[in-house]
């Protein structure tokens, strides 16, 4: 079929907006370390210590990319934003299954744009669409996921995305216990990887 120049026009095909931003999807991603051997504690705040900085919960680890990729506590740069399509938890895979069913049994998160709650719910209201599946033949060997490892299985929030503005500040609290209900203590410390999935914009180059 021929390229027809008249066809393309209005539409946004090119990265490059007519605002000259560099606008596609992205991922911003933390990780919560959850130490064993005590009790956790009460709440956890993903995406507030930004790269480069010290890891609260492990002693002497500077995060990289393989903890955030987040540049700053709970905002984005100028001009990066976020048009939040989805939120997602991925439990690494050498978590045990003990472990992962008391996190899912007592923590609920809340994720709010300035001060409004805009998302909350149980862990497993969130799955992360991503993760290992497949069979083996070695005893003692295990890995499971929350929800099944598909994008297409995660829940997304179509036309009711939120944008999260440059320089607007946004958090999420991870709440463990409460109501009667002790926060538990894991067999083994463990990392849960926190991940908001959608568009972002970009300077142009």
């Amino acid at each position: 079929m021929a390229y027809d120049e008249n066809q393309s026009r209005g539409r946004n095909t090119n990265s490059v907006m007519g605002d000259w931003v560099d606008r596609g999807p992205w991922q911003y991603w933390d990780t919560v370390t959850l130490l064993s051997g005590s009790a956790l504690q009460a709440t956890y705040n993903p995406f507030s210590v930004p790269i480069g900085q010290q890891n609260p919960a492990v002693s002497g680890q500077i995060k990289t990319k393989l903890q955030t990729n987040l540049t700053r506590g709970n905002q984005f740069p100028p001009p990066r934003c976020l048009l939040l399509m989805a939120i997602g938890f991925y439990f690494q895979s050498s978590m045990l299954k003990s472990d992962i069913d008391l996190i899912l049994n007592s923590c609920y998160m809340e994720f709010k744009i300035d001060e409004k709650t805009f998302h909350e719910g149980f862990l497993w209201m969130f799955p992360a669409g991503a993760g290992l599946t497949g069979v083996t033949q070695n005893s003692g060997e295990s890995v499971y996921t929350l929800g099944v490892p598909a994008p297409q299985n995660m829940r997304r929030y179509g036309d009711w995305a939120k944008y999260i503005a440059p320089l607007q500040q946004f958090s999420m609290t991870l709440t463990f216990g409460g109501g009667g209900v002790a926060a538990p203590t894991l067999t083994a410390d463990s990392n849960m990887i926190v991940f908001l999935d959608g568009l972002t914009d970009r300077s142009v180059q």
